[in-house]
């Protein structure tokens, strides 16, 4: 009888983990289509602008995605964790939270565009940025509908709506090029492509839940306090990345922004991926410690799992990265390689960090890392200043690769000291 509960014991995490697999395979499937997509995009759109253009491109974006957490997307975690634990309970979460939702995305539209006049950016650019800051209405929403296909663990609309939405910004976009149109066009079709994919997520998230959009401001301290935690992490997160595109954007020129943009780029599909795993895997890490604990041998071994062979890969691409950029964009984007080399050690590293952050967040510690959150976007940005006037523009790539290092190592820290004193660990 022992031998059978011991056997037990060891199945139940094997078929959790088969379930975050399954889980993580739609995403993966979406992401492998829509990565294939943007690739090809990327390619065309970045050739046919040129480093001058394609830097201008990037820099609105980037900017843009710096008002994101005004538009407290860290609410779509909170909803997530207590819709995964009773999805008959889900529609009250998103009922009570849509008003604020509603009202901080149209603040954050506002900010981006009052702020975006006190840059020095060309007057094109500014109105780039205003054009594209009602994109902050679909990186506000879409998420937060998708948290419904999450908490039901139905990940494949997740991957339909994603390659729907890049299908159709990608095709369109290369077209309007290829006929001559400029880079105005590409922040128009984001715009028609992203509400069309609005629209199409709140029709099907009724097949699941049934809740009004449009509700009344409701202040519950409980849940408001946790999304405020979460947006910032989130943006903390994000923060890492996206200042180091505005800053080349003060610092150097936008040819510098388009070449390193083009790196960043390559590296945000394997940061994307990374998302992905670890949003595929938080409904199962809340359902595992919602009445359990933890063990600390096995949160080492899925780090190192998910970490070591994105880390081989990477040094394998490092060698590859400069002829391949070259073959891929052109000569002009020759640069783009060398920078690609150092950033692509920066993705294989936030690998390892996915069952430390999960398990956080998972146990309500949230707030334990918003302590330390703030640390890495703040030495980046001092170390971009620094290296970016020592090195030129790979000092950009040197300081993201130290400061996800740093993270690694912070986040291995805290996890295990947090849960041993909250005694969740065995």
């Amino acid at each position: 009888m022992k031998k059978i509960l011991d056997l037990y014991k060891i199945l139940i995490p094997t078929k959790k983990i088969f379930r975050g697999l399954k889980n993580a395979s739609y995403l993966a499937i979406a992401h492998i289509f829509s990565m294939a997509i943007n690739l090809i995009g990327f390619i065309f759109i970045a050739r046919l602008l040129g480093p001058d253009n394609y830097g201008i491109y990037t820099t609105v974006v980037a900017f843009v995605a710096m008002f994101d957490i005004i538009t407290f997307y860290g609410i779509n975690k909170v909803v997530l964790r207590e819709g995964a634990k009773d999805l008959k309970q889900m529609s009250d979460f998103l009922e009570k939270t849509t008003g604020i939702k509603n009202l901080l995305t149209f603040f954050a539209i506002c900010i981006c565009i009052i702020f975006s006049l006190f840059t020095p950016y060309s007057v094109n650019i500014k109105i780039y940025i205003i054009i594209f800051a009602f994109s902050l209405i679909y990186t506000s929403f879409n998420g937060f509908l998708s948290t419904v296909y999450k908490a039901a663990e139905k990940m494949q609309y997740n991957a339909i709506l994603t390659i729907i939405n890049r299908t159709m910004f990608v095709s369109l976009s290369i077209l309007f090029l290829y006929l001559g149109y400029g880079v105005l066009s590409l922040f128009i079709i984001a715009l028609f492509s992203e509400f069309f994919n609005l629209i199409l997520n709140f029709k099907l998230t009724k097949k699941f839940v049934i809740f009004k959009f449009w509700n009344r401001i409701i202040i519950d301290k409980r849940l408001l306090k946790s999304a405020l935690i979460f947006s910032i992490l989130s943006f903390s997160f994000m923060l890492a990345g996206k200042i180091d595109l505005v800053m080349i954007s003060f610092l150097g020129t936008t040819k510098d922004v388009g070449i390193y943009g083009v790196a960043y780029r390559i590296m945000a599909l394997g940061l994307t991926t990374r998302d992905l795993i670890s949003t595929a895997f938080f409904p199962i890490f809340v359902k595992s410690y919602h009445k359990s604990k933890i063990r600390w041998k096995s949160l080492i071994k899925y780090s190192v799992i998910l970490g070591i062979g994105l880390f081989l890969l990477s040094l394998i691409l490092s060698f590859f990265s400069e002829p391949l950029i070259s073959l891929l964009l052109g000569g002009e984007y020759l640069e783009s390689g060398t920078i690609l080399s150092v950033l692509i050690f920066a993705v294989a590293i936030a690998y390892f960090t996915i069952p430390f952050t999960n398990t956080l967040q998972a146990t309500h510690n949230e707030l334990q890392i918003l302590k330390i959150c703030w640390i890495p976007p703040i030495v980046n940005i001092g170390l971009n200043y620094l290296f970016f006037n020592i090195f030129g523009l790979i000092g950009i790539a040197y300081s993201t690769l130290i400061v996800t290092s740093a993270g690694l190592i912070l986040y291995f820290i805290i996890t295990k000291r947090i849960l041993k004193i909250q005694k969740k660990l065995i």
